[in-house]
């Protein structure tokens, strides 16, 4: 019995290994170290003075094409900076320039393209609140630009660009907030100035000990977390070959207040938050 036991075992183990269901070091990081979530962003309280904001993982960011058609995604992924891999998808939806479904389906990442890590966070004080943090717990947050190669079931391959852009963030090239492009052969959604100063965007989160960014503490507030004296931190420096590595200290500019109360007291809208908290602070 024990020897019919002992062979039967090595079979298992061979056939597992033979059709990859042993998990081998790769196998076993299902869990990505860098993930992605298209974000609906709630703010809490009074929409002119928010408290807070919470995050919702529906988020639906979109863009347009010279033609008027519009692309709008929803889906969250992941990527690995040292292997250079990414996985994720979702849902997506062309309308023409009527407003008329033309296309929908599922979309997926096929590849890793790059990744930029930028510097800031809301910069609303340290009383403002962050709910629904779509990280693990004690995963740093962190804005930046990631490209990735995707492909769209029935519409083709094209490379996804998709930015997170806090209001404490020095924006490049005058964006104004998050938002998302893809371009390709078969795509041109490049116009993009709609959804930045809207609520749907994009959140960045990290479970790699060695990543800059903010987390959150117990009671709701994000505060600054420094790279880990790691083996891994100078992995993460050189695998990420075009990021910016957030500084370890120093404090978020905060945004102005009087320009808050100036800029509401203009549009005379509790949409007016909105294109404050996706501008550059002043």
């Amino acid at each position: 019995m024990k020897t019919y036991l002992i062979g039967s075992l090595t079979l298992l183990v061979a056939l597992m290994s033979s059709n990859g269901a042993w998990p081998s070091q790769a196998a076993a990081r299902d869990d990505l170290p860098y993930t992605f979530f298209f974000t609906h962003y709630e703010l809490l309280g009074d929409p002119n003075y928010p408290e807070g904001v919470r995050y919702h993982s529906n988020g639906q960011p979109f863009a347009e094409a010279p033609d008027g058609s519009r692309i709008t995604l929803s889906g969250k992924g992941g990527w690995d900076p040292y292997s250079q891999t990414a996985r994720g998808g979702g849902r997506y939806t062309i309308k023409d320039a009527s407003g008329e479904v033309s296309s929908r389906g599922s979309w997926r990442v096929t590849g890793f393209s790059s990744f930029e890590q930028l510097e800031g966070w809301w910069g609303m004080g340290p009383g403002f609140k962050e709910e629904g943090w779509q990280g693990p717990p004690g995963s740093p947050s962190f804005s930046g630009f990631l490209k990735v190669k995707v492909h769209l079931e029935n519409e083709g391959d094209g490379l996804l660009t998709a930015w997170c852009l806090m209001p404490a963030v020095s924006k490049p090239d005058n964006h104004k907030g998050d938002g998302i492009s893809l371009t390709g052969d078969e795509f041109d959604f490049t116009d993009f100035s709609e959804n930045e100063m809207s609520l749907e965007g994009v959140m960045f989160y990290s479970i790699d000990p060695a990543s800059h960014g903010y987390v959150l503490t117990s009671d709701g507030h994000a505060v600054r977390k420094s790279a880990s004296d790691s083996p891994m931190s100078s992995a993460t420096a050189s695998s990420i070959a075009t990021a910016s590595p957030l500084p370890s200290s120093g404090g978020t500019p905060l945004v102005s207040v009087p320009s808050l109360v100036a800029t509401l007291a203009l549009v005379g809208s509790g949409a007016a938050i909105v294109v404050l908290l996706r501008r550059d602070p002043s």
